[in-house]
């Protein structure tokens, strides 16, 4: 868990970065990275039986997967 909680930061880091240089396929690139780790921490979270963080993780995995869908739609 320590492990995702790394890369997790250094994810949301170059979404900072990203955000600041208009960057827009590396800021494309680091949500659906977000999006898989928040589904693969929700799946480890289902095994031990937590439910109230597997619905926060997948929701939260939920919304930045419709929020990059709506945005190519538009």
């Amino acid at each position: 868990m320590l492990k995702v909680a790394k890369i997790s930061v250094s994810c949301i880091a170059l979404c900072v970065y990203s955000l600041f240089n208009l960057n827009e396929l590396l800021l494309l690139v680091v949500q659906l990275f977000v999006a898989a780790l928040l589904t693969l921490v929700g799946v480890e979270a289902i095994f031990s039986k937590q439910k109230l963080s597997v619905y926060l993780l997948f929701g939260s995995a939920a919304f930045l997967l419709v929020v990059n869908g709506v945005k190519f739609m538009i």
